[in-house]
């Protein structure tokens, strides 16, 4: 059945059944099928970063490095891509007493890959009904597209200096969904104009040095790619870096002018648990049930063993000596042996006498590798003592 109406109107009532769906913006942008046009020069920037090898060992995304650069390749006559955004942030949970690490915000309770996504799926099912024969591809963060290029062309944010797509009145806390398809609707007439102007908050405050002046950020040095992305033993110089964070980090967003004033999304939608806010680090290390704990949650990303190795590392920066007993027994008997490894890391820092020993005797040489490696001269680990020696 040909459509009955105009791309014009499609576009109206779209925007309509996006609000209606969660999302508070949409906006159009046209799609170069050959990455060409305006889209060049972020395939460009894409290219130069993977070259670079900012992209840690996140291979994945060379493997589709040409579908990223090469819409018509996810869809073939791809004419549109409609960009919609969904905030994110719920208001902060006061943090309880106690061992306690720090959570990025869009985890604190549902999926947004399954709370966007199942939006997006339903936007797509209503088009496809609108208009019979449309040829759609979507993604929610993990499709091969370049969300926020295709964001600050659609006229609803701009790339600003922390690599973050900037709404000026939603700030940086939104989860940004695409849907391409092989209908022209009406673009929006130029790409959001970038408002970062002199404002350097996000670099000057990062706490790792991941964020360059000129706006591109190295995983190498990323807080949220060790804790998140990264799969077994973080290097040793990395590990004090990361702080208190365990999934993710905030810092770039959090001193952000743009988001000062930004409204919190809806709790409701959202459902953020306090909990994984706030983890209790030595209940993860404990926990029989965790991954049961955390289901439906994004923090599953990261893998009950990443999740581990996090806690370990928080809990010696903090220096939090009541652990120890804990840290000590992750050691023993826990049986992988990254989180064994960076036990024995966080059981010296937090002055343990026995530990350099259990790492010596353990099975793997990866654990009996960190009996003897030095202790980074950082806050968070006691460089007072040798490998050896040491005392609670």
């Amino acid at each position: 059945m040909a459509p009955m109406t105009s791309p014009a109107t499609l576009l109206a009532e779209l925007e309509r059944e996006a609000k209606r769906q969660g999302f508070e913006l949409t906006g159009v942008a046209p799609v170069e099928p050959l990455g060409g046009g305006w889209f060049a020069p972020h395939a460009a920037r894409l290219e130069a970063w993977l070259a670079a090898g900012r992209h840690a060992d996140m291979e994945w995304m060379v493997r589709r490095a040409e579908e990223r650069t090469v819409p018509s390749l996810l869809l073939p006559g791809v004419k549109s891509a409609v960009v919609l955004w969904m905030a994110n942030r719920t208001p902060t949970p006061p943090r309880p007493a106690g061992a306690r690490g720090r959570v990025a915000s869009y985890a604190w309770g549902r999926d947004y890959h399954n709370v966007t996504g199942k939006a997006l799926k339903r936007l797509r099912n209503w088009l496809i009904e609108r208009w019979p024969g449309v040829g759609t591809y979507v993604s929610v963060d993990t499709g091969a597209v370049l969300e926020r290029a295709f964001a600050e062309r659609a006229g609803i944010a701009w790339i600003g200096r922390s690599s973050m797509a900037i709404h000026p009145r939603l700030g940086t806390y939104g989860t940004l969904a695409v849907l391409f398809c092989d209908v022209e609707l009406p673009a929006a007439p130029a790409s959001h104009p970038g408002r970062c102007g002199t404002c350097t908050a996000c670099v000057d405050a990062c706490p790792t040095g991941a964020i360059g002046p000129d706006g591109v950020v190295d995983a190498r040095k990323c807080i949220s790619y060790w804790t998140i992305e990264h799969r077994g033993l973080i290097p040793a110089e990395i590990r004090p870096g990361l702080g208190e964070w365990v999934f993710g980090c905030d810092v770039c967003q959090d001193v952000c002018p743009w988001n000062h004033k930004a409204p919190a999304a809806d709790p409701a939608l959202w459902r953020p648990v306090p909990a994984r806010a706030w983890p209790d680090l030595v209940d993860w290390l404990t926990a029989a049930d965790l991954d049961a704990q955390l289901d439906g949650s994004p923090l599953r990303r990261a893998k009950v063993e990443g999740l581990r190795r996090n806690a370990l590392i928080a809990l010696a920066n903090r220096r939090d000596h009541a652990a120890l007993p804990a840290v000590e027994r992750a050691l023993r008997e826990d049986p992988d042996p990254v989180v064994r490894a960076t036990a024995a890391w966080a059981a010296r820092c937090l002055g343990s006498a026995t530990a350099a020993a259990m790492a010596a005797a353990d099975p793997d040489p990866l654990v009996r590798a960190e009996a003897n490696s030095p202790l980074p001269p950082v806050a968070g680990c006691d460089t007072s003592q040798s490998a050896t020696e040491g005392g609670r």
